[in-house]
Formats: C-alpha cells, structure tokens, sequence
C-alpha cells in the first residue's frame, strides 16, 4: 500500500466519520423548537448532505485497500490483526446499510437500516482506530515468539 493510498484512506476515513458523527449528533440531540413544535437543526441538511458526498470517497479509498494491504495480509497467514480483519467485515454491513437508508421509503424499514448504519459504522470506526493504533510492535513481538518456539 503506497503512502498516497494510506493517506488518501485516513482522510477520507476522517472525514466521512466527522460528517456521519455530525448527521447523527444532529439528528438525534439537535432538535430545537421552532414556531409549530420540534424541527430538526438547521444545519443536519448540510452534514447529511455531506456525508453522502463524503462516503464514496471513503468506498474508493476502502476498494484500494483491500487491494493493496488487506489481499496481501492474508496471503501471509495468521500474522494479521484482529482490528484489521474486523474493520473489513462491517465494510459492508456498513456500506450496505448507509444505502438502503436513502432509498427505502418505510419509516420502519429507514429506521431499521438508521440503526445498522449507525451501529456498523460505530464498530467499524472503532476497529479502524483500533487498528491504527494497537502498536505493530505487539504483532511482531508475537510473531518473534513464535519463531523463537517453533
């Protein structure tokens, strides 16, 4: 994976989590009282809006990857990290779910697939900073362990 690729996917990541944060804060704490009873916040328009502008950057940046970090990884065995092999798997629940929000039109059914998105997306976050951050140091300690015992 090239540092572009690298870069190109942690601020499309970092964008589109801030919109998709910012729609949700919005959405579920942001309702204020207007004149007629309780209407959305003013700006939720603008961070949907952005968060659906958003996400397929991040869809293009996750496509690459999967090319060039994930196949590798598990070409090479059980040395990859969970937090890895996590993130990719709520790819797509997450995808899947953030599109059949602006397409349903049930109110149960965009409620249903709002909970998924917000839940998989949640995890999914939560697995992408996790993988950035648990240190490679521990996978190569482990993978040195077991060098050293075999």
């Amino acid at each position: 994976m090239s540092a572009w690729e690298r870069w190109s996917l942690h601020l499309a990541a970092l964008v589109t989590a801030g919109t998709g944060l910012m729609d949700g804060l919005l959405r579920w704490f942001g309702m204020r009282m207007g004149e007629f009873g309780p209407e959305p916040h003013p700006w939720l328009p603008a961070a949907q809006h952005l968060h659906v502008l958003t996400a397929p950057l991040l869809l293009f940046a996750l496509g690459m990857t999967v090319r060039g970090h994930l196949q590798a990884k598990l070409k090479r065995g059980s040395e990859g990290r969970r937090t890895g092999l996590g993130a990719a798997f709520l790819i797509a629940p997450m995808v899947l779910s953030g599109y059949a929000v602006q397409v349903v039109t049930g109110p149960a059914w965009r409620t249903a697939f709002s909970w998924a998105h917000g839940l998989s997306a949640g995890l999914f976050l939560l697995a992408y900073l996790g993988h950035l951050f648990i240190p490679h140091a521990q996978v190569e300690l482990r993978a040195s362990t077991e060098r050293r015992a075999s």
